[in-house]
């Protein structure tokens, strides 16, 4: 049976009122054997020392600010094989371990499991964007779905995610990076041949968003360092693949700005690709734009070469360009892959 324990380590910083409720949430999981490591990273809010608790919970200082010294420190206090992430805000279904963890030992060729998750708001009020990125992430769920949208989004919201100790350890645990540390952690897992996977199963995780939530408020998760994270780590996928030289289909703002840094990383752009016949005849960051008015055909193949980076942000784009890259002959993965 201690096999089947699960530390779940939740780094808090100022949680304040929604605290009790995360913890509640997950000393009410229908598994029976798990704890609870609450990292304190550096709060002030005395959130913590007002818990009501019981003796799975272990409430622990971070030695030193951050959150990646505060997940790396939890990990390390863990006594049980399996590690689950949650964060101090959110709140776990009562079957979410026990789910995950059933999925796990179903699937052992599948490292790390993530969750389908419910996104909602203080506010009672969800954008547009954020009903249509929870119908996205929920639907990325196999191993082959999550690989190929490795690029494009990080596919395993960080506070579903649980894995078993030897995959972190095999990681190196958590970097401190610029960027996302949950990102990068799945980033160089990718690179590693771990798989990744979600249960068939309802959501999981009941995921608050508010305009003081770390994501938001915390320069490592903007845009910019996210794509500076997928860039990082798409040239050396793209080395490792034998690709030293790719075309980027888009010439928008993400295009543009993925070439200057697979360029800085060592990874020789050809050309642009785009649709804009105003585009015809110019060149981006001095290289040349091929504008495609027609459907591809397979003698076009020569001027994908060597292989596409696919570029375009614009809504329902992915779909199109999907279509007219496979209708030419090429494979998703082996020819080319998205990365926006």
């Amino acid at each position: 049976m201690h096999n089947s324990g699960i530390s779940v380590v939740m780094p808090v910083y100022n949680a304040g009122r929604y605290l009790q409720t995360a913890v509640d949430s997950i000393l009410q999981q229908s598994h029976p054997l798990l704890e609870l490591i609450i990292v304190d990273d550096g709060s002030t809010d005395q959130a913590i020392a007002h818990l009501d608790t019981d003796d799975r919970v272990r409430c622990v200082d971070s030695p030193s600010k951050g959150i990646v010294p505060a997940l790396n420190q939890g990990i390390a206090l863990a006594k049980y094989p399996y590690i689950a992430r949650m964060d101090g805000d959110d709140i776990a279904a009562p079957r979410r371990l026990a789910t995950q963890l059933a999925y796990l030992h179903h699937n052992p060729k599948i490292a790390i499991a993530g969750a389908k998750v419910a996104l909602f708001a203080d506010t009672g009020k969800l954008g547009g964007g954020y009903r249509h990125y929870q119908s996205w992430i929920n639907q990325q769920c196999t191993p082959h779905a999550i690989e190929r949208n490795m690029f494009v989004e990080s596919c395993i919201p960080h506070p579903t995610a649980m894995f078993h100790r030897d995959v972190i350890d095999a990681l190196g645990g958590y970097h401190d990076t610029p960027w996302p540390e949950d990102y990068d952690l799945w980033c160089r897992a990718h690179l590693r041949g771990f798989r990744f996977g979600k249960p068939d199963a309802e959501a999981l995780l009941q995921w608050r968003d508010y305009p003081e939530r770390t994501s938001r408020a915390q320069s490592r998760y903007n845009k910019s360092q996210f794509l500076a994270c997928k860039a990082h780590y798409l040239s050396q996928y793209l080395q490792q693949i034998g690709q030293e030289e790719c075309v980027i289909w888009g010439t928008g703002p993400t295009g543009l700005k993925l070439h200057d840094l697979l360029e800085h990383a060592g990874v020789h752009v050809r050309q642009f690709i785009d649709v804009n016949p105003k585009l015809q005849n110019r060149r981006k960051r001095g290289k040349p734009i091929w504008v495609i008015n027609e459907p591809l055909k397979s003698h076009d193949l020569e001027s994908l070469q060597p292989y596409t980076v696919v570029a375009v942000a614009a809504r329902g784009a992915r779909e199109k360009i999907h279509i007219a890259l496979t209708s030419a002959g090429q494979t998703e993965l082996r020819h080319f892959l998205f990365a926006a």
